[in-house]
Formats: C-alpha cells, structure tokens, sequence
C-alpha cells in the first residue's frame, strides 16, 4: 500500500488497516515464540542426552581418574570404538583443546563406563600398561 492509497482512506478504513496488521504480527509473533519454546526444549534435551548424568571425558582423563589397566597402544582403536558407539546411539562426540596434542574427542562418561568395563573383561588383560 501506497502513500496515495492511504491519503485515500477514510479514518475507519485506516483503523481497520491497521488493526488487521496488527492482528497479523500478533499470529507470526505467537508463531515465532511457541518455535522458541520448542527449540528450547529440543536444546535441553540434547544437552541432557549429549551429557547425560555423568558429564563428559577424553579418553585418556577417564583412564587416569578411574586407574584403568589399559595398553596404550589400544588407546586409538578404543577412541575409534567410542566414536562409532556415540554416533550409532546418537549422542555428540565434542572436541576440546589440549595444549600437547591436536583437538581430542570427548565422550559422555556413560560411553566410556560402558567401553571400558568390556575392554577390560574382554581382553583380561588386567596387567596391562596403565596410560599416564
């Protein structure tokens, strides 16, 4: 709508135009809130699933707070199986920045309870060189 549209208008006809866009912003602002709430929601449950109730680990930080025998050279095949462990059952895997190495995957500490009690009654290799 024009300037000379609206100079042509009477004073009800300007009140109905501006009620009927006013109605208008009202249903896309009601739209745009309840898409709010919804990503909200969908943000906290990701979180909550990428976390779980444990938090998250590298690797190796698991290994050394929970003293694990495990060899290093399996280290990398373990970290490969936590990736692909993750992605199947859908969870994040993240990235933190170690100042001695590249960028290392964090897993949900569930994932690693998980991997690492079956490494370790797999493999009975409790003898095992524990990572420092």
């Amino acid at each position: 709508m024009n300037e000379e549209d609206i100079a042509k208008m009477s004073q009800a006809e300007l009140i109905f135009q501006i009620a009927k866009t006013n109605v208008n912003q009202e249903k896309r602002l009601k739209i745009l809130e309840h898409r709010m709430v919804e990503l909200e929601k969908k943000v906290k449950d990701l979180t909550e699933k990428s976390m779980g109730q444990y938090g998250c680990s590298t690797l190796s930080a698991y290994v050394n707070r929970k003293k694990l025998p495990i060899y290093v050279s399996d280290i990398s095949k373990l970290a490969h199986d936590a990736t692909r462990l993750c992605k199947k059952r859908g969870y994040p895997v993240n990235k933190v920045s170690i100042e001695r190495f590249q960028p290392v995957n964090v897993y949900p500490d569930f994932i690693l309870d998980e991997l690492l009690n079956d490494y370790i009654n797999e493999t009975n290799r409790l003898g095992g060189a524990i990572m420092k």
